[in-house]
């Protein structure tokens, strides 16, 4: 079964078609042409494919329609709608489909499932912290619902309402009267919270808008209560915030955030194709910490040093004077492209090449990113006016010439913004499948290809790549570990100062950046382990012989993002199954 769809190609025949006639050249209407064209398939599209795109746009409909935390109703809408998606793909023909219907088949399956499973822990979490800590929600969620549905208001009635729900908010919000000892699990539990209850904050101011002054009646009455209510949800959220999770919002030193237990990771690492356990995850990221710990006391001793850490100190002096950040990026940038091009590893087009930016990073985004960042621009950090004479050092010394070297071209070209450039050209209606571990594994594995090509200068820069290495390695250690509970957020800060060589200041910023930055709970731990995957499948094609480096890169960029191990089997030929499951042994 295949769709019918008016895509690009379709527009753009319509377009030469209804060019010519308008010049003359050709003597027949342009709609009829059209129709031609689409007798001739030229716009077909597979039925999985066509499926992914569906879903998709079904995804944007439903996060556009049902916004309102712990809405039951939408929740089941939500479900309804998975599930509904699953019984489709499972009812396809999955012989009838080609190598990359199977392919898309699947990833649409996995992806499936892991919203499915994804939805119900969320669901039950929400659930445990709404009835912990926020018993007024379901009368806020209703009234913010019955504005989403555009549903008649009684505004006498509401006032009344709204002032009551508010009263329950204030009470809530009082201190009680003797000192209580709260657990880890329920601070965590206040902690999410916090986060509904901001939510819906967001959500009963939008009602607001939506009724005052356009229902001169409304505004008569419940102007004061609503305004009540939203001061009483902002003060109960700051009493969460403070009072019980115990760091306070004007707190911008503590690091605290979520950890996902064992069943969290469980469900990220199916959903990713990954089939080792956590302890085995860590043992492989301990084997390279060992290795790295080892190339780096070679360049320490050309340095004239019998550890690496006073050689690690020595090159982080190694930095530009302030304002000569941004043309060392740019040639670090441009010895990239031209190494890249020269060893025939990648095809980089011209408008590729050339068609990135540079921006500044501000001082608070340091705070969190104390690292340069890339991708279409790539965004560079370095001290600034502002800041204090310590963090300007730390900056200085985090950001050194070697350090960048080795990271530039993670960011740019082979790295981030070659891959950028790429996603919007190739399939990408599977850009739900997105992973960083192939985002982020892509960036890693070119920085362990140039190491094997001997793309550093010296040990100076050696020992700038393996810092990094190191970096990528510790990442997996404490990510994992932090969301097991076998480590606290200070505990993660002080392996990465102990055992990597982080200044403190961005040891703190990144594990601020890994719990509190918005960033999934495996994505830390897929810079290195997506990087081992794609470096084990370059093994397997490039060094048998069966491909060149060039036809290697290219083949992964044609096939957009997704989890590893299904890319893998694409590009090996092997067999599909319908019900396949994560097998690859990588780390073994």
């Amino acid at each position: 079964m295949r769709y019918l769809v008016e895509d690009s190609r379709v527009c753009l025949l319509r377009g030469c078609l209804l060019a010519l006639t308008l010049s003359g050249l050709l003597f027949v209407d342009a709609n009829s042409n059209v129709a031609q064209a689409q007798q001739l398939n030229l716009g077909t599209v597979p039925v999985v494919e066509q499926m992914i795109r569906e879903f998709s746009e079904d995804q944007d409909t439903l996060n556009r329609r049902y916004r309102v935390k712990l809405d039951q109703a939408a929740f089941a809408k939500r479900a309804e709608t998975l599930r509904s998606w699953y019984a489709k793909i499972k009812a396809v023909d999955f012989s009838s489909l080609d190598r990359s219907g199977q392919l898309d088949y699947v990833l649409f399956k996995n992806k499936l499932e892991y919203l499915i499973a994804k939805a119900d822990l969320d669901q039950q979490r929400d659930s445990e912290s709404a009835t912990s800590f926020l018993p007024f929600a379901d009368k806020i969620v209703a009234f913010c619902v019955n504005r989403e549905n555009v549903e008649p208001i009684e505004p006498d009635q509401l006032a009344g309402q709204l002032d009551q729900i508010a009263l329950v908010v204030e009470q809530a919000a009082i201190p009680p009267t003797t000192s209580v000892e709260i657990s880890i699990q329920q601070k965590l539990k206040a902690l999410r919270a916090v986060e509904l209850l901001k939510s819906l904050r967001g959500s009963v101011s939008e009602a607001d808008t939506f009724y005052q002054g356009y229902d001169p009646t409304y505004s008569w009455w419940c102007k004061k209560p609503i305004e009540r209510l939203k001061s009483a949800m902002e003060r109960y959220a700051n009493y969460l915030q403070d009072r019980v999770v115990g760091v306070p919002e004007s707190d911008i030193e503590t690091i605290i955030g979520q950890p996902i237990g064992a069943e969290g990771i469980a469900l990220e690492l199916k959903h990713e194709w990954i089939a080792h356990t956590p302890a085995e995850l860590i043992k492989l990221a301990e084997r390279e910490m060992e290795w790295c710990e080892n190339e780096m006391m070679k360049a320490s001793k050309e340095l004239g040093f019998d550890h690496w850490r006073p050689a690690l100190e020595k090159i982080k002096r190694n930095h530009v004077q302030p304002g000569d950040q941004p043309q060392m990026i740019r040639k670090l940038a441009e010895e990239a492209i031209a190494y890249v091009r020269d060893n025939n590893l990648l095809t980089v087009p011209e408008l590729a090449a050339k068609g990135w930016r540079m921006t500044m990073m501000s001082p608070e985004r340091q705070r969190v990113n104390p690292y340069f960042l890339g991708g279409e621009s790539i965004i560079v950090s370095f001290p600034t006016d502002s800041m204090t004479h310590e963090e300007k050092l730390m900056s200085l010394r985090s950001n050194n010439e070697h350090f960048a070297r080795a990271t530039v071209h993670h960011e740019l070209i082979p790295g981030h913004h070659m891959q950028f450039y790429s996603l919007a050209r190739n399939r990408p209606y599977r850009a739900i499948f997105s992973t960083p571990f192939w985002v982020e594994g892509w960036a890693l594995h070119w920085e362990m290809l140039l190491w094997d090509m001997n793309f550093a200068r010296g040990p100076e820069d050696r020992m700038g790549m393996l810092f990094w290495r190191k970096h990528r390695c510790a990442r997996i250690i404490f990510s994992l570990n932090y969301h097991m509970g076998n480590m606290t957020p200070q505990q993660c800060v002080e392996y990465l100062v102990e055992n990597v060589g982080h200044e403190r200041s961005a040891a703190a910023a990144e594990v601020r950046r890994s719990i509190m930055g918005g960033y999934g709970p495996m994505y830390q731990a897929a810079y290195m382990l997506g990087g081992k995957q794609i470096r084990k499948m370059h093994e397997e094609l490039v060094g048998t012989g069966k491909r060149t480096h060039r036809d290697f890169h290219d083949a992964i960029l044609a096939e957009h993002a997704m989890p590893i191990e299904p890319l893998r089997h694409f590009l090996t030929g092997a067999e599909f199954k319908a019900d396949a499951t994560p097998t690859w042994r990588f780390a073994d």
